[in-house]
């Protein structure tokens, strides 16, 4: 007798951490991406062409945290960086990492349009086709609201300095929320600069309908719902990261005032 299809979770970012392996399988199967441990335990990958480094901090069988960091030349200071904090869907951390992992050896022209993995749209508008609403956020925030109310996406109205972001002084230019806004279940910050196709397929996963069932936090389920699966969605295989090349990650740079690209 054939084993029952598994059940599917809705929505995704309410869904628990996942399996840390989606993101640690990716950076493994990387070639010419290195591995280092620190004597705090947290596990550093780094690119080949040294442009890119990825972190992972946190106890042994508990939610991970992730830390990646750009640099326009090896040996320089980063230009940005995206934080995954504990408890972020591994779903979403790796759609973020899968991309910057494969546009590393274009610069991320292959995700331009007429490229061969061209993404339209920008988070903004990829959240507003999926019904999330606008909504006023702090002073000098503008929010995007999931349809359930369970999560928001917000982003910085203004100008402030690019190190000052990645030093973690003044707030980041987009941020990821779930659950209560002003006690967050899990959070996810990207500051100027960030490259603007990971971030674009990051909100694709942070507004995706389901994964399978498993660990979803106690204080989520009065908020999510299951379904059986008709069949098993096969993970997908991240591309491999080539030889380093000069082209670095294209920034995802707001412009001024109301113009500026979410």
């Amino acid at each position: 007798m054939s084993s029952a299809a598994p059940l599917l979770v809705q929505p995704l970012r309410l869904a628990g951490p996942g399996d840390h392996r989606l993101v640690t399988g990716l950076l493994a199967a990387a070639p010419g991406w290195s591995r280092a441990r620190a004597p705090d335990g947290s596990v550093r990958f780094t690119s080949p062409c040294r442009t890119a480094a990825i972190t992972c901090s946190g106890p042994p069988d508990h939610s991970w945290a992730w830390t990646v960091h750009g640099y326009p030349a090896p040996g320089s200071k980063p230009l940005w960086r995206a934080a995954f904090g504990p408890g972020t869907p591994a779903e979403i951390t790796a759609a973020f990492t899968a991309v910057l992992v494969d546009g590393l050896r274009s610069g991320h022209r292959d995700y331009l349009r007429g490229g061969p993995h061209h993404l339209p749209g920008t988070p903004a508008s990829v959240l507003a086709d999926r019904g999330w609403q606008p909504d006023q956020g702090p002073k000098g925030f503008h929010d995007q609201v999931a349809p359930d109310a369970t999560a928001r996406y917000r982003h910085r109205v203004g100008h402030q300095m690019a190190d000052a972001e990645v030093a973690g002084l003044v707030p980041p230019s987009w941020t990821m929320l779930a659950g209560d806004p002003q006690h967050p279940s899990w959070r996810a910050d990207f500051t100027i600069g960030v490259p603007f196709y990971p971030l674009l397929r990051a909100a694709l996963a942070f507004s995706s309908p389901e994964r399978p069932l498993g660990g979803v936090p106690a204080r989520h389920l009065p908020h999510v719902t299951a379904r059986r699966a008709p069949t098993a969605h096969p993970a997908r295989r991240p591309n491999a990261c080539p030889p380093p090349g000069p082209a670095a990650p294209a920034a995802a740079v707001p412009a001024p005032g109301g113009a500026r690209r979410r």
